[in-house]
Formats: C-alpha cells, structure tokens, sequence
C-alpha cells in the first residue's frame, strides 16, 4: 500500500491490533491516531513515513507494542509518551530522530538497540548514546546566541521596510529631521525573548512551519502586525552551535538590498 495515512484512522475505536508494517506509506502519521486509546498493537514499520512521533500518541493508554523502526520519522522522542505505563515495547532505530530519550515510565524498562541508527539521540548511558548537555552554563550561552540570532532574522524583516520609507523620502524630497528620527527609531528597535515568544504562541505546533537536524522554524504575528519567521535551535545538540555559527557566517558575508550585515 502506498500514499499518506488517512486521518480517518483515529476512528478505529474498536481496534487492538494493527499491523501495517512493509508497506509504502509516506508523509507524516496522523495525529488523530491517537484517540485509538483501546489499541493494544500498533507496527508501522519499515515504510516511508516523515515528520515528527504525535504528541497526542501519550493518548494511546492501551498501547503495549509500538513499532516505528525503518522509516524516515524526525525531531525529537515526545515526552509525554512516559505515561504510557503498558508500553513494553518501542522500536524507533533506523529513523531520523534527535534529542533525548525519555527516561522515566516505561523507558525504564527499554532496550538500547530500540534506539539506534538515529540522527543525534543522547541521554542516560544504558540506551548506548551520549549524554545530554544540559549545565546551567551551557543553557545560559545558549539562549544568548539564540537571541541574538533571532535579532538578527527580526532585522531582515525590518530593513526593508526602512529602506521603503528612505526611497520615498528621497522622492519627495521631504528629508525632514522629525522624519529622519523616526526612522532611526525603527532601525533600533529591540524584540525581547517574550515577545517572540508570544508572536509564536509559544512555539507551539500550530505555528510550526518546518523543521532540521538542529532547529525548528515558526511563524509568528508581533504586537505591530508584523509577520516574523523564528529559527529555534535544539539546544540540547552541541551541534546546532557549530550549524548556528555557519548561519551567521553565511549571513554575515551576504549582500543584498533586504539582508542587514552580521557584526559581533
């Protein structure tokens, strides 16, 4: 069988087991797949699937088996899938995950070969991965690049709309001082961590507009109307800074009309 899996699954109330492993099933798996709370068996491997485990699966209270090995599944091993407490098998190797394994519920209990072959997973030695970086200095320097590049995707944004509003100026002629400081106002302008956080609801999913091996991207709306695109990185990946870094280097050497020059 080929195509997308059906949302429609998720009306399989009455199910316990379904196997729908070898096939040719590609794009994401449903969300809605989650109401299958009386689903006992659930196999997907070895097909084509993509983007990232649902959340909602921490719903499926009945699940015991769960396999996902053999596809192209990215991001990051959800969390809330710990309250799964009848889950005693989870095979995700061979896939494309990131991030840290889940360490409590029924993770207790999982093997580390169910994990492996994956993009850049870490967390507790007995999965067979390296661990986490997680010091509180290391988070600190993290959330400071974070901002700043994030500053940095802002100001794209507002250049040109600045350098509209030079060239209309300079058509009219009309360079007037109160003018002029208006528009340095605008070039000076600061957006906190908050605020972007709140443009982005809060990078919630409903805002997710793609997604890496280090980082997401989400769409967001400012308290002035303005439309912004944020990169968040995934800073549990020692990674990310080295692919940070590259960004900023990449940005730094452009030149273009709507792109302002990196410095720092």
């Amino acid at each position: 069988m080929v195509g997308s899996l059906p949302p429609e699954i998720g009306k399989l109330k009455a199910a316990t087991l379904t196997d729908l492993s070898m096939n040719q099933f590609s794009n994401g798996i449903p969300r809605e797949i989650g109401g299958l709370q009386n689903l006992e068996n659930l196999s997907l491997r070895q097909n084509k699937l993509q983007g990232a485990i649902p959340d909602s699966m921490s719903n499926m209270v009945g699940l015991e088996f769960l396999g996902l090995s053999h596809n192209n599944i990215s991001g990051i091993i959800p969390k809330s899938l710990e309250k799964l407490q009848n889950l005693k098998y989870f095979n995700i190797s061979v896939n494309k995950l990131y991030g840290e394994i889940p360490s409590r519920g029924p993770f207790k209990n999982l093997s580390s070969q169910f994990f492996i072959h994956n993009e850049a997973l870490c967390g507790s030695s007995r999965f067979s991965v390296p661990p986490c970086h997680t010091s509180s200095k290391h988070r600190s320097n993290r959330k400071k690049f974070l901002v700043l590049f994030l500053l940095l995707v802002i100001a794209v944004v507002f250049v040109p709309m600045t350098f509209v509003l030079l060239w209309i100026m300079y058509r009219r002629g009309k360079r007037s001082p109160p003018q002029a400081e208006s528009l340095s106002t605008v070039r000076r302008e600061r957006i906190s961590y908050n605020e972007l956080l709140q443009a982005a609801d809060g990078f919630s999913e409903g805002n997710l507009i793609g997604f890496g091996s280090f980082g997401s991207v989400f769409k967001g709306i400012l308290r002035s109307g303005t439309a912004i695109a944020v990169k968040v990185f995934n800073l549990r990946l020692d990674a990310a800074f080295k692919s940070f870094d590259t960004e900023c280097e990449v940005l730094r050497s452009l030149r273009h009309r709507n792109l302002t020059s990196g410095r720092g």
